[in-house]
């Protein structure tokens, strides 16, 4: 007896992909079809459909002629207001599932498959409502995604008496599945290694968030985290015999070939000009804005504190090699540098905090073996983290990469004065950087005002009155100063 099952996570909205990769599934004829959550939000068309149009995304429709079994309720879809997500589970064909938020989802669905019964259980990290920039969490009880995991699984192998478990869990491993070696910072955000190793009667545990591409069996339990951005999906192929489960994974990469279902009026929307641009604001490599002031980041700090009238202003840069604005700009190149839906709060900081935060961010620089300046790999084990890093504007600052690290920070001053460590300010950051999530803890403060706009749309706005670049501050990375000590 034989069964296959398939899953998908972290597509984040990209439904022109996702089109493609529909085909594939759907000649697979899979007899258990699975979302790992992270759906829809985080693309272009994603904003077009939340901001512009209206409507329920494309991925939605798609997801229902493919007949999901279920999908897992991830951290993004914690990204709509409580009315959204209402709409969006409404809309689906299936139900949505996690274990650990109480009534608010149902735990598990059980499915019988050449008459086997099979459990599909779900669990989101719990830590969700670090994240929560829009209050969607207030009133859902997140509990710990281990714990809630194998108290479900335990009842429902008592309770159900299952043939065979599948545990999907929007959370990834904080250990090497095979070798234990740590991941990452192990702090509960990932507790995928001690679902493995702890939780009894799991048969194939499901994985995403990390974005990572995993297919392996380890301790008879087959796990697969199957990438993101609609770039593959798990296939695992189970047989039944003798009665033994015998279960492999292999990762399906997207068949580019394929044609891609159009979605003219987005196209039309994302190709408007908001404005021309006639200085250039780009920039080619992706180190060019971290290292030192830049016409880009300095008209992204002049729009937030047109926004918010704040003393000081903070940016976090996008993951890209490169961008920035030049000549005709059209709202996809808006989204492009803009890709995350936040908007601007200001909070109150006082000169030590300012320099506690600029130590994080010098932290992710290291030397490389040329002696330049690059990522650190032993600062964040075991790979860099270029995204936990903000720019600055309103103060004059300098990092010394060779400093050790928490003492880089070698001049910090403010209308040419060294800020004095209770000196306070108010500062411009994004709805993001406010939860205080990745170190940022100084940061999780109430705020004096907010801007409900999200950030995209106001650079659109600010586009569109053709600003003039006024005076940036100074800020740079170098290799090497003594420190500046703070004034009392």
């Amino acid at each position: 007896m034989k069964f296959t099952i398939i899953a998908t996570s972290d597509v984040h909205g990209h439904a022109e992909r996702f089109s493609q990769l529909a085909q594939q599934i759907a000649a697979e004829q899979p007899d258990i079809l699975l979302d790992l959550g992270d759906l829809l939000q985080g693309s272009h068309l994603s904003y077009y459909c939340e901001e512009v149009n209206k409507q329920p995304h494309p991925l939605i429709s798609m997801a229902n002629e493919l007949s999901y079994d279920a999908a897992i309720f991830g951290n993004h879809e914690f990204n709509y207001s409580t009315e959204d997500i209402a709409a969006m589970r409404s809309a689906c064909h299936f139900p949505w599932l996690a274990c650990n938020v109480g009534d608010f989802a149902q735990p598990y669905i059980m499915k019988e498959v050449n008459g086997l019964h099979i459990a599909i259980i779900g669990v989101v990290t719990h830590f969700v409502p670090q994240w929560d920039e829009w209050y969607s969490t207030a009133n859902i009880p997140f509990t710990d995604a281990f714990t809630a995991a194998n108290e479900t699984v335990q009842f429902v192998r008592a309770h159900e008496q299952p043939d065979f478990v599948i545990l999907c869990y929007h959370g990834g491993f904080e250990r090497d599945p095979k070798s234990g070696l740590p991941f990452c910072v192990e702090d509960g955000e990932n507790q995928g290694y001690k679902m493995l190793k702890e939780i009894e009667g799991v048969d194939v545990l499901l994985t995403g968030h990390q974005h990572l591409e995993l297919a392996l069996t380890v301790d008879n339990t087959t796990i697969a985290q199957p990438g993101a951005n609609a770039q593959c999906y798990a296939k695992i192929d189970v047989t039944y015999e003798n009665g033994v489960f015998h279960h492999q994974a292999q990762l399906r990469r997207v068949d580019e070939t394929l044609p891609k279902k159009d979605f003219p009026a987005f196209t039309a929307w994302a190709n408007t000009n908001v404005t021309t641009l006639l200085d250039n604001y780009t920039y080619e490599h992706f180190l060019a804005p971290r290292l030192q002031s830049h016409p880009f980041t300095a008209l992204i700090h002049q729009m937030q504190m047109a926004a918010t009238n704040a003393q000081l202003s903070v940016v976090e840069l996008p993951y890209h090699r490169s961008g920035g604005f030049s000549g005709r700009i059209t709202h996809y190149d808006v989204l492009h540098n803009f890709p995350r839906k936040n908007y601007l709060q200001v909070i109150q900081l006082t000169g030590a905090e300012v320099k506690e935060a600029l130590e994080l961010c010098a932290a992710v620089f290291a030397l490389n073996t040329a002696g330049e300046i690059d990522f650190s790999s032993a600062v964040y084990y075991p790979e860099p983290h270029p995204y936990i890093y903000d720019v600055w504007s309103g103060i004059d600052y300098e990092f010394a990469i060779a400093q050790p690290v928490g003492q880089r920070v070698t001049k910090l001053h403010y209308n040419g004065q060294a800020i004095r460590a209770n000196d306070v300010f108010e500062v411009a950051i994004s709805s993001y950087r406010a939860t205080g999530s990745h170190g940022f803890t100084m940061m999780k403060k109430l705020a004096v005002c907010e801007v409900r706009i999200d950030i995209p749309k106001l650079m659109m706005d600010y586009l569109k009155t053709k600003p003039l670049l006024k005076q940036s501050n100074d800020f740079r990375v170098i290799i090497g100063k003594k420190a500046e000590a703070m004034r009392d």
